[in-house]
């Protein structure tokens, strides 16, 4: 879930902070990079999320790019300085564009803007944007808010209640999110409740008129607006991941970023949303390849949870039970339990598996081995030293090559494999799938899989689905796995390239690519498709190649984004205009 910190250095967050007293004095600049600073080390727990670093003013300056090393961006941000004049607009298309370039329209992605929530002069202020947008929604002016619908906006409002310049700008603030339909929050410090004026009559003077480093806005209220928004955004989901009947092969979870609630588009208003439930249960293993890559709604990352305990006065307690533990030879345990009888025969193993047969006359040395082994054992463990059932799947599915079926509510699946990001790190993955028992069609129903030595003696295996076997002027376009797809695109670039001896090739190649996108509904493709010939006709041009060839692949590109030609029944044919000697 990429992150993007917007920074506002217009010449009004120079501004003291009010109600502070000269010697503790404050500005607004300042107070936003003390918020920055505590919400990147929240973020720096487990250093999960890419963080950008923007600065803007009448102008946008990417300061720093999408990164996990925040301290690259705490020193960049201390040598920003000052702007002149607001401009929010300019935030929003810019952002607009960073995300769209880099994470695509489909990613989760969240925007952290610090600023004292200003509104803008002249033509770029927020209320004459308001005022040309109502009831001109669907122009194409303002066809940049589209991808700015699915990023979630949280404002850090640097201001006082009793301002009322503040004031009536969140207002307009709130206004503009309610109107452009954009996702998004505002933060603003609480209001100090004066006790001491209740006291004193109305016509009294307040005692202490003189201003304090105590204040409405102020370190305080930074932190707990950061802290508000962390926990409200950046709060991973908790689960149990169960594997198996056996009562240890299940352990507690941390999924991240949150899955975001499911609304079917079939559903009525007021249908409560799908959502996890709070133990996901694996009922089976696949092999990756017979997965392939279906339509999933989103991917995630597991991580075991680790309860990090603070030292408290109850260490002294805790070693004093140590030791007990270390006095006695077996651990007691408790006959209540359900699963009483499995850790009896857990115990039993372990102490037949640490006894020492040794010569009756060293009895004094293996009395004193054995309480030396007994304390060890009975010693509380580490976190770290902790069996934990993620490490195990990992390690099982990442040799074996399998994908965990996991059910995550009723009718609702998804799989677990392990995800390699570099050749030296892998992380263990989950792959949340469409609600439905039918969700990838070449697998067939979730609910009917079962193993292989459950068929009857003369029956043969139908899994995983197979096409029938077609000849080579029949074949069907499968973009199962992502190489298909990048396979057949690139075998168009390279008609391309020698053309014109390969003209009918690369025109028959992207006909078939074409109507293929259309039957499954990838209009984006077709656009991609057109903005790679425009790259590389520009190519092709700087190499002095046949100018023809740079004359289709212009043409094939305004063809591929004409709406007339989203009818299957169409073919794009080569343009005739131009005849090369």
């Amino acid at each position: 879930m990429p992150t993007i910190i917007a920074l506002d250095i217009s010449i009004s967050m120079q501004r003291n902070i009010p109600g502070r007293s000269e010697e503790n004095a404050l500005t607004h600049h300042q107070l936003a990079l003390k918020g920055i600073s505590q919400f990147l080390e929240h973020l720096g727990s487990a250093k999960l999320e890419y963080v950008a670093l923007i600065t803007f003013g009448s102008i946008c300056e990417l300061k720093v790019d999408f990164t996990r090393d925040y301290d690259q961006i705490k020193q960049s941000m201390k040598k920003t300085e000052a702007g002149d004049k607001l401009c929010l607009l300019t935030l929003m298309k810019t952002v607009s564009n960073i995300l769209t370039s880099n994470w695509g329209n489909q990613s989760q992605s969240q925007v952290v803007v610090f600023s004292d929530c200003g509104l803008g002069f002249g033509k770029s202020s927020i209320r004459t944007f308001l005022q040309n947008y109502i009831g001109k929604e669907l122009d194409a002016e303002f066809n940049w808010l589209k991808p700015l619908r699915i990023v979630k906006w949280n404002f850090i409002c640097l201001g006082i209640q009793s301002d009322s310049y503040f004031t009536r700008a969140v207002g307009i603030y709130q206004k503009l999110l309610d109107y452009t339909g954009i996702k998004g929050q505002l933060l603003m410090p609480r209001p100090i409740k004066d006790t001491d004026t209740n006291d004193n009559n109305s016509n009294e003077l307040p005692k202490n008129t003189m201003p304090t480093h105590k204040s409405e806005l102020g370190r305080t209220a930074m932190f707990e607006m950061v802290e508000k928004l962390c926990e409200t955004n950046y709060k991973p989901f908790e689960a149990v991941l169960k594997c198996g009947g056996y009562f240890r092969l299940e352990c507690p979870i941390l999924i991240w970023p949150s899955p975001v609630p499911y609304y079917s588009l079939s559903n009525i208003k007021n249908t409560a949303p799908l959502t996890l439930a709070s133990k996901l249960e694996v009922c089976g293993f696949l092999s990756l390849s017979d997965i392939g890559s279906p339509a999933s709604l989103s991917r995630h990352l597991i991580i075991p949870k680790v309860e990090r305990e603070k030292l408290s006065r109850r260490t002294s307690e805790k070693s004093a039970n140590t030791a007990k533990l270390t006095n006695d030879r077996t651990t007691r345990l408790d006959i209540n339990q359900p699963n009483y009888e499995y850790e009896k025969l857990e115990q039993e193993i372990r102490e037949f598996y640490t006894k020492d047969i040794k010569d009756p006359d060293d009895a004094a040395q293996t009395q004193e081995e054995f309480d030396s082994k007994t304390s060890t054992n009975c010693s509380i463990p580490t976190e770290s030293q902790k069996e934990s059932v993620c490490v195990l799947l990992h390690g099982a599915l990442k040799v074996e090559n399998l994908a965990a079926l996991v059910v995550l509510n009723d009718n609702w699946y998804g799989f677990v494999f392990s995800y390699a990001d570099s050749k030296k790190k892998s992380n263990l993955m989950l792959n949340i799938l469409p609600p439905g028992n039918n969700v990838i069609p070449w697998l067939g129903d979730m609910q009917m899989l079962g193993l292989i030595e459950d068929l009857v003696p003369n029956e043969s295996s139908t899994f995983p689905v197979k096409a029938e076997k077609r000849s080579y002027s029949q074949s069907c376009v499968v973009w199962i796995n992502r190489v298909s797809l990048q396979s057949d695109i690139q075998k168009v670039l390279r008609h391309a390239k020698k053309m014109p001896e390969k003209m009918q090739h690369f025109y028959k190649e992207l006909n078939r690519i074409r109507r293929a996108a259309l039957s499954i509904g990838f209009v984006e493709l077709l656009e991609a498709m057109a903005s790679l010939f425009d790259k590389e006709a520009l190519s092709l041009a700087a190499a002095n190649t046949n100018p023809e060839c740079t004359l289709q692949l212009k043409h094939a590109s305004i063809e591929l984004r004409k709406p007339s030609n989203r009818d299957l029944k169409v073919s794009i044919v080569p343009v005739q205009a131009m005849n090369i000697a």
